[in-house]
């Protein structure tokens, strides 16, 4: 997965605020962030991030699931030697 600088400086381009707390709590306990990453548990997630951060911060967090998924797409692509 992207560093989490990576997620901030994204979120900050977005929409001119990094949302680190946010982002932290997606990555930081690894045990927990598999879980805060399950496609089946993302609309309880969703409503947990809506009630703690806002409805902006909604977009952030799918779009970091979104980041992650297409890193780890690349590198499994790239283990099987089907993307440089």
């Amino acid at each position: 997965m992207p560093p989490i600088d990576v997620h901030l400086k994204n979120s900050e381009k977005r929409t001119g605020k990094e949302y680190g707390e946010l982002h932290h709590w997606i990555d930081d306990d690894k045990a927990k962030a598999l879980e805060i990453h399950d496609l089946a548990k993302i609309h309880e997630n969703i409503a947990y991030v809506r009630e703690r951060w806002g409805e902006e911060a909604v977009n952030e967090f799918v779009l970091h699931v979104k980041e992650d998924l297409e890193h780890r797409l690349k590198e499994n692509l790239q283990y099987f030697g089907l993307f440089k």
